[in-house]
């Protein structure tokens, strides 16, 4: 069996996978979950490792903590639109490396969880799902919580952040976050252009340069859990969350917005402008040359990315 067949296979099973997630038994490592990790370059040495499934609404979403032995706070790491939790395995690397315990989860129709591939009908679906995993986790583990975004993860963060005042989240990291994608008027016209015909239901997506890492650009382009297909149903269910988020009050949260300035997939100028009128107590680390990928770009890059989210986690806490 050639090996392309072979992790198809092994992400079709993990895809009906049907353990609930535990909190506090990490799972048995099977050799599909072995294969897996190994396949997104994850390395967990002294690192206790949970997957399993929760139920959201119908929809199954596939969790993974990664818990080193000392742990001094929770991280929620969200990943973007087409990515999953086997993008993040850097940043995941570094936190648990600084003793941060992290919790991600593939997106509904993304990664391994369930749903309609790269598609939402609201963005508050998205929120709910991120609601109900804080609940369980606040049952089952202590403060500190932190929340990391990445685009898409980014926007559901700030919706998460903004619509509850007493959200439980110490601290923010917004990375290169979502409120407008670029060109957004050229992406609203051909929204309503393409609207009218019912036979239009997605467009062929197009792999972006998104990273400076040539490596990573080309895992991407062969992952088996990179969606092809854009749905329009997701660009009209980002237009419509566009509306929404301006009628939230401001926080006063401890944030951080880490841009790179050669992003070419969100308008990050206008996004930038928004997050400071949302967010009164707000740093922003500026990432020169970066482009979108921010944690999977070259590793001069994201390692002053990654020094940027620690210096800013570390600020004023007792740890």
């Amino acid at each position: 069996m050639s090996k392309i067949k072979e992790i198809h296979d092994v992400l079709e099973r993990l895809s009906h996978w049907e353990k609930p997630l535990r909190f506090h038994t990490p799972v048995e490592k099977t050799s599909d979950i072995k294969a897996y990790l190994d396949y997104y370059g994850f390395t967990l040495e002294d690192i206790d490792f949970h997957f399993g499934k929760v139920d959201i609404d119908g929809i199954k979403i596939i969790v993974q903590i990664f818990s080193p032995k000392e742990s001094i706070g929770t991280v929620f790491l969200l990943h973007g639109y087409l990515d999953h939790v086997g993008s993040l395995q850097n940043m995941i690397h570094y936190l648990t490396k600084h003793n941060y315990s992290v919790i991600s989860y593939d997106l509904q129709g993304h990664g391994l969880s369930g749903g309609k591939a790269a598609s939402v009908d609201d963005f508050s679906d998205y929120v709910l799902t991120l609601e109900k995993l804080m609940q369980r986790a606040r049952n089952e583990r202590s403060d500190p919580f932190y929340v990391i975004g990445h685009s898409t993860g980014g926007a559901i963060a700030i919706n998460y952040v903004l619509k509850h005042r007493d959200h439980h989240f110490r601290k923010l990291v917004l990375v290169a976050p979502l409120i407008r994608s670029n060109y957004w008027y050229l992406t609203k016209l051909g929204y309503y252009l393409a609207k009218p015909f019912p036979f239009i239901d997605d467009i062929a997506r197009k792999f972006r340069k998104n990273s400076s890492d040539q490596k990573y650009l080309a895992f991407t382009k062969k992952d088996p859990l990179q969606p092809k297909v854009l749905p329009l149903n997701w660009v009209g269910a980002l237009l419509n969350w566009n509306k929404e988020i301006h009628a939230y009050n401001p926080t006063n949260t401890d944030t951080c917005i880490i841009q790179g300035n050669k992003d070419k997939t969100v308008d990050w100028e206008y996004n930038l402008t928004f997050v400071q009128k949302k967010f009164r107590s707000l740093q922003v680390f500026h990432i020169s040359n970066g482009r979108h990928a921010l944690f999977n770009e070259k590793e001069q890059i994201h390692e002053e990315v990654f020094a940027s989210i620690h210096q800013f986690l570390k600020e004023g806490e007792s740890h």
